[in-house]
């Protein structure tokens, strides 16, 4: 059985002592997890009123400065046509359209290069410092990371991830059962197969989530697996499985301790989060100065193909990541200790488990006479 305690305290000594691995906690609190970020508007409507003479004019209630007014002008000329008249304008939705997946994906092999080299370098670095006790710079580790194990890994995520892929297509399937037993004309039918497929999601939905949290404790395992002894794919799976299935009971008991830290260090995040109000807004100058670098840069090539707002909309579109980037930093870095640590955690695990199949003795047989 391994010592839980002993790596609990290994991994904090090691987080607060191996400061490079900062810099790859932030990389992998910016791209392990992906928050949606919903955008909201504001239209404006500038009422135009008729005075005595016929005349039209703006109404003195509400003067638009010049921007807003040359806003409105090309919303009115360059986007309202395309909703207005949708079918004369397929064409120009298709390159929308192929512009935004071209820019998902390249959003997305960016950060996915960055997740899988950095936790790929941490899981290294870690191993290597209870080794040898070296520490490493952030090239040196840059490099640990950039290799094939990396790939390995993301192929690894890739595989386990069919079953979200499973799940969606069932829940597809009901979707289609339970319209079909809507629709269909017999009562008791449709009640009957609403009551079915009820039951079937809610049945499916709990066995998903089991599995996934199952398939979330053997990856520990796989890309460890892959990252330390350098395997490929399909013997990475093979030597990881074995490995927990060797050490079932401390793999459980670990995932179980990580559960109950992992628990309470979301609610310690969320009591943070409004502890750090008063850090948000000092940020908020420098992460503006940091912001119209990108944004001026972008400014000045979007003026070369377009003008007027339009410019303007791109720079600050670009200028936001930043902005924010900058101003939840205090959050971010806490993120990264995090990551960092349960990496850490879950990497003297597998070293432990490891050493402890190494010097198990092994059973001799006694002859008898």
């Amino acid at each position: 059985m391994i010592d839980i305690g002993k790596i609990l305290k290994r991994s904090w000594h090691i987080l607060w002592n191996y400061r490079v691995l900062w810099i790859f906690g932030i990389l992998l609190a910016l791209t392990a997890g992906g928050n949606g970020g919903g955008s909201s508007g504001s239209g404006y409507r500038f009422n135009r009123s008729v005075g005595n003479n016929g005349s039209s004019g703006y109404n003195p209630s509400f003067q638009p400065g010049p921007f807003l007014r040359a806003l409105t002008d090309w919303f009115n000329q360059n986007i309202a046509p395309l909703f207005e008249h949708p079918v004369q304008h397929v064409v120009t939705f298709i390159w929308i359209s192929v512009a935004f997946v071209l820019f998902i994906l390249v959003v997305g092999v960016i950060a996915a290069i960055l997740r899988y080299v950095s936790e790929n370098a941490v899981i290294r670095m870690v191993d290597e410092y209870e080794q040898t006790g070296s520490k490493v710079g952030f090239k040196q580790g840059w490099k640990l990371g950039w290799n094939r194990r990396a790939f390995r890994m993301w192929v690894i995520d890739l595989v386990i991830s069919l079953p979200v892929i499973l799940f969606i297509s069932f829940l597809i399937g009901l979707g289609l059962l339970f319209f079909l037993s809507v629709t269909n004309g017999k009562t008791a039918l449709a009640i009957g197969g609403t009551i079915a497929a009820i039951g079937c999601a809610f049945l499916f939905i709990f066995a998903f989530i089991v599995l996934m949290v199952f398939l979330g404790l053997l990856r520990q395992f796989f890309v460890r697996a892959a990252s330390l002894e350098g395997t490929g794919i399909g013997e990475s799976f093979r030597g990881g499985w074995a490995m927990f299935k060797r050490n079932w009971k401390s793999a459980a008991l670990m995932w179980l301790v990580m559960l109950g830290i992992g628990i309470g260090c979301g609610i310690v995040g969320m009591i943070l989060f409004f502890l750090l109000i008063p850090a948000y807004l000092i940020l908020i100058l420098p992460a503006a100065i940091v912001a119209v670098i990108p944004a001026a840069i972008a400014l000045g090539i979007t003026s070369i193909f377009a003008s007027g707002p339009v410019a303007w909309i791109v720079a600050i579109l670009v200028a936001l990541p930043f902005f924010f980037l900058i101003t939840l930093a205090p959050l971010t870095l806490i993120g990264g200790w995090y990551k960092i640590y349960t990496s850490g955690v879950w990497t003297l695990t597998y070293r432990e488990m490891k050493a402890l199949e190494a010097v198990k003795p092994v059973e001799i047989p006694v002859k008898t006479a």
